[in-house]
């Protein structure tokens, strides 16, 4: 940010320091032989007639400025944290002040130079010569204010120590409220956009040559309505004031034709940025790691997804239609109004650029408070979809009412940043309201003198008014635009920051090998959650689990045995050790191909509102990327569930396995969304099964037909289950005991009964997670 800045800067005053000095020593070299005495400078000038006041200014700016970043750079660490401010604040002071004097030099020029020198080749170049350095100087003045100050404080920020190490950036909270994940280091908002955007290019084209005719169209409308006054009045002329009204009426008619197509392009382009914009952020989702999820909100992320995007596509495709309009229409008008009036128009443009600079302040302020309000609506969402998401737990509490009250604490903070936002708008638009209208009331009083003394007719007049107040709605237009964009800018920045985060555990390698054993091993690894850092879950842990093998693990509630499912699956990766398959580390393998060789029934399974045969074969369709000979066929979807334990019960409902789940499974019972999930385990013909807890949420009756599917898979893979049922946890090959994160004893369960270790304790007591069962 530094740099862009710093180079912003240095070219705002080389520019601005070259055109003052080529604007004024260009006419001077007629008069070399007087130059040799500086007083003739001084005797040639005049405030309409030389640029020698804006080289002195260009020049003293030049040199105050880089006298302030030179003082930021030299400055000590503890003088730059005293006076972080002091330079910026100093910087902007002396880019206002040049902006201020050359617009006094601007209006000096429209009221005293000669009409006849506008423009002409007797004084050289004429009056054109001297306001091309003065633009030039207002633009790079206020391109100063803004990469001055930032410049400055890049380089004061450079000698503060920061601790930014404090907390990992997947824990980092932007903004000051969301527990969105993103990185430090996420790219520019608006370069995003238009690279979403760049996809619509001949569309965004057609849509601003369409534009760019309405606007052209529009400004001719004063310029008719003039001559059809002149006409009608001053110089009476019937058959032209016919011929000019007919004018009229056909531009009025291209411009609402060209109006309405800018309009119909600009907003097939605003659906197709949110579908794109929609699409990108919810495939960023699918890519980040399971500790993104585990530290951050649902309701900030479904925020982000459905309210914030729509607020991007709406307002940036429908306020950038609006700005390109209103832009075009101004370049426009301006040309038209320089040929009635250059002296009028000088006058009417001297106060745009206070109005751009209060544009930026303002739109820097709107946008941070805009990105706050994002934050308080997501918040608020959170509460409210953490509560109708557990209603049943709410009814059962008689919680209501703290429910409303937290939902209507958050949404009272909520509309406390909105009144701020809706007080910061309204002072905007007074004085953005304000200005141009002091800037009508000068022209009317300075153009009716011109009408009185001859320079100017009446038509002229009335034609030049037209286009200011055209010109003035559409800087008016372009300050409401402004706003609206800083707040869609605002909302994009979250968006745009979560599309472009980069997941912490990297996707993984591409190795398929040509054999697949299963042999599972997890060699002294320490483990930690991602929102429990100071929680040692496993604590130099080590097992092994050979192929065919069936382990099961047991333990007290919080010993790590779902901690290590996890890093078999590479939920999430070690603190420290290794986690090896076939000998290899977990990561070198094709992470799609390697979780359908390794298949997982856990304790709540998931099942989504679509048929019972795509939930078994979820993850394994065309759309997952699977060829279509490795598709599990129909006779595959009906012998996994037979093998599920779930044939029977498909089978007697009314559409089969064509019957539809229902959001979460809502249709089904816990056992039989439990079984429909063992035979989405057993389509993909694993060599590795992982049970955790798969029958502890279950009733008796469900639980023996889960049971019943579970001791079928148990013959004919490597299985490590975690489990509360003795008869289960006696029929594994193994028993492994996790405590304290570490491995605390291991055998059969004979030879751990004989012993007097933890697993014969919790047996003999009859407590495990919940309760070592007997069958039933």
């Amino acid at each position: 940010m530094c740099r862009a800045a710093g180079v912003w800067l240095a070219l705002a005053l080389l520019t601005d320091v070259a055109s003052s000095i080529w604007s004024t020593l260009w006419p001077l070299r007629f008069h070399l032989a007087k130059l040799r005495r500086f007083r003739t400078a001084l005797e040639l000038y005049s405030p309409a007639g030389s640029n020698l006041d804006v080289l002195i200014l260009s020049a003293s700016r030049c040199i105050v400025l880089l006298f302030l970043v030179c003082v930021a750079a030299g400055q000590s660490r503890q003088r730059s944290a005293e006076h972080k401010s002091l330079g910026a604040l100093l910087a902007k002071a002396t880019s206002v002040c040049g902006q201020l004097l050359l617009l006094a030099k601007c209006i000096a020029i429209a009221v005293l130079a000669e009409g006849n020198l506008w423009p002409s080749s007797q004084y050289n170049i004429g009056i054109f010569y001297m306001f091309l350095p003065t633009v030039i100087g207002i633009v790079t003045s206020i391109t100063e204010y803004f990469a001055a100050p930032a410049t400055i404080e890049g380089l004061q920020q450079q000698h503060v120590s920061i601790d930014s190490e404090q907390q990992e950036p997947l824990l980092s909270k932007p903004d000051g409220g969301s527990s969105i994940a993103v990185d430090a280091d996420a790219p520019d908002t608006a370069m995003t956009l238009a690279k979403l955007s760049a996809y619509d290019t001949p569309l965004l084209l057609v849509a601003f040559a369409a534009g760019a005719v309405a606007a052209l169209t529009a400004a001719l409308i004063p310029f008719y309505t003039g001559q059809i006054i002149d006409y009608a009045s001053i110089e009476p002329d019937v058959a032209a004031f016919k011929t000019v009204t007919l004018k009229l009426l056909a531009v009025a008619f291209l411009c609402a034709v060209f109006t309405g197509m800018r309009g119909g392009l600009f907003t097939v382009g605003m659906n197709r940025l949110n579908v794109r914009i929609r699409t990108r952020l919810f495939q960023s989702l699918l890519r980040q790691e399971i500790g993104f999820f585990d530290v951050t909100k649902s309701g900030d992320i479904t925020s982000r997804l459905s309210a914030d995007t729509t607020t991007v596509a709406d307002q940036v495709c429908l306020n950038l239609n609006v700005f390109l309009r209103s832009m075009t229409q101004a370049a426009v008008v301006l040309y038209f109004m320089f040929v009635a009036s250059w002296r009028l128009t000088t006058i009417s443009f001297v106060l745009v650029p206070v109005i751009i600079v209060i544009s930026k302040l303002y739109g820097a302020y709107y946008r941070k408070l805009a990105k706050k309000v994002q934050t308080e609506l997501a918040e608020a969402n959170s509460v409210a979809e953490e509560v109708i998401t557990s209603m049943p737990t709410v009814k059962a509490h008689a919680a209501e009412l703290s429910a409303s009250a937290s939902y209507a604490a958050r949404l009272a903070k909520f509309f406390s940043l909105q009144m701020t936002e809706s007080l910061a708008y309204s002072l905007y638009m007074t004085i953005s309201t304000f200005l141009p209208n002091v800037t009508t009331a000068v022209i009317l009083f300075y153009g009716g003198n011109l009408v009185l003394e001859g320079s100017m007719s009446a038509g002229s007049l009335v034609s030049f008014m037209l286009y200011q107040q055209s010109l003035s709605n559409a800087f008016q237009t372009c300050s409401s635009v402004f706003s609206a964009l800083s707040a869609a800018v605002g909302a994009a920045d979250k968006v745009i920051e979560l599309m472009h985060r980069q997941p912490k555990i990297q996707p993984s390698g591409a190795l398929i090998p040509a054999n697949f054993e299963g042999r599972l091993q997890l060699e002294n690894v320490c483990f930690s959650y991602p929102g429990r850092k100071d929680v040692q879950v496993l604590n130099g842990l080590s097992m092994t689990i050979q192929p065919g093998e069936v382990v099961a693990l047991v333990g007290p509630s919080g010993g790590g045995k779902s901690s290590i499912v996890k890093l078999l699956e590479r939920y999430y990766l070690p603190s420290s050790g290794s986690v090896l398959i076939d000998g290899r580390d977990a990561g070198v393998y094709h992470s799609r191909w390697l979780r359908r060789k390794i298949a997982l029934v856990s304790q709540e399974p998931v099942l989504y509102a679509r048929s019972i045969r795509r939930n078994i074969c979820y993850g394994l369709e065309a759309e997952d990327g699977v060829p279509a000979d490795q598709q599990p066929s129909a006779e595959d979807v009906e012998v996994a569930a037979k093998l599920a334990n779930a044939h029977e019960f498909i089978s007697m409902m009314p559409d089969g396995y064509d019957s539809d789940c229902g959001e979460r499974g809502i249709s089904l019972s816990g056992g039989q969304k439990q079984r429909i999930a063992i035979a989405r385990a057993l389509v993909r013909q694993p060599q590795v099964l992982l049970a955790d807890e798969a029958t502890s949420a279950l009733d008796a009756e469900s639980e023996r037909r889960v049971q019943e599917a579970l001791d079928q898979l148990m013959q004919s893979h490597t299985v490590l289950i975690i489990a509360h049922r003795l008869s289960t946890i006696q029929a594994a090959d193994r028993i492994v005991v996790v405590n304290k994160g570490k491995v605390e004893e291991e055998g059969s369960h004979d030879d751990l009964m004989e012993g007097d270790g933890l697993y014969s304790t919790l047996v003999l007591t009859g407590r495990e997670c919940s309760l070592l069962r007997l069958p039933a």
